[in-house]
């Protein structure tokens, strides 16, 4: 852990008040996506962004307020995105789409060398198709972008369907599946994370806030350990590497369980003992 600190002094230089995490809330409609459920996302998105600011407003706390993306000439997210990480600050997006990945996706590439993405959830989100849909990011990200990866862990393989595992393999993807991403697997999971964070110059890691929150109904997915959750986005900070965290959730209940409030404060307790060390 103490690399962990004293990385993020080295890169910050002296730039001073600089919190380690900037949080924020975006909100976007992707195909099929109905306007009810837009606009249910986007009223939650933006109760969160005051709850969150309300919640953690301390020192170490740095709050970017909510987006709403509906133009394609609308550049404020990665405006705020090359603001930030220019500080050194690792934006935390709280998102209702995979997708906006998209959105960030100029300056997320703007720099030369490997750029992984680490993804926590049931999905590959590699569905094929035409145009921007929901569970199609990594489908754009790796066909458009020549310099990216991605490393899946917690995949479903019981609901996942096999011609996802298939285009996953032909793509290079590497993945765990949900039985092989439980406690009891830590070592195997640490070992092979740190492998892929050796070849990139660079991560983004993403969160399927409902693959941690148990669901209901007859489609019972896998529910994954949200302390293995946290231990990855831990290793991925410890990496020096982290550019970008986003935590996908459209719903309160999503938004608002407590696997998501102990990833926050998590977040939260790291940004204030790298600020308390770079005193």
């Amino acid at each position: 852990m103490l690399s962990l600190f004293k990385r993020y002094r080295l890169s910050r230089h002296s730039v001073a008040h600089v919190s380690p995490f900037t949080f924020l809330t975006v909100c976007e409609r992707i195909k099929p996506m109905s306007l009810v459920e837009f606009e249910i996302a986007q009223q939650s998105l933006e109760f969160a962004s005051d709850w969150l600011y309300q919640q953690q407003a301390n020192p170490q706390y740095s709050d970017a307020g909510h987006i709403i993306l509906r133009d394609d000439a609308d550049y404020r997210y990665q405006e705020m995105l090359a603001r930030h990480m220019a500080m050194s600050s690792v934006p935390v997006v709280l998102a209702n789409c995979h997708e906006l990945l998209l959105e960030a996706m100029p300056v997320l590439s703007a720099e030369e060398g490997t750029l992984g993405f680490i993804h926590v959830g049931n999905s590959f989100q590699l569905k094929q198709t035409l145009d921007p849909q929901l569970g199609s990011a990594y489908h754009f990200v790796l066909s458009r972008y020549s310099n990216t990866q991605l490393f899946c862990i917690g995949v479903d393989a019981e609901h996942e369907p096999s011609h996802s595992f298939e285009y996953a393999e032909d793509l290079g993807c590497d993945w765990l599946t949900a039985d092989e991403s439980g406690f009891g697997y830590r070592s195997q999971l640490k070992s092979q994370l740190s492998h892929y964070l050796d070849h990139c110059n660079q991560v983004v890691l993403t969160v399927d806030l409902a693959s941690l929150v148990p669901s209901n109904g007859i489609s019972e997915h896998k529910t994954l350990d949200n302390q293995m959750v946290i231990r990855t986005i831990t290793q991925a900070v410890n990496s020096g590497k982290l550019k970008m965290i986003q935590l996908v959730g459209a719903k309160d209940k999503l938004i608002y369980s407590r696997q998501t409030k102990e990833i926050i404060d998590e977040l939260c307790h790291l940004a204030a003992q790298v600020m308390h060390v770079g005193l």
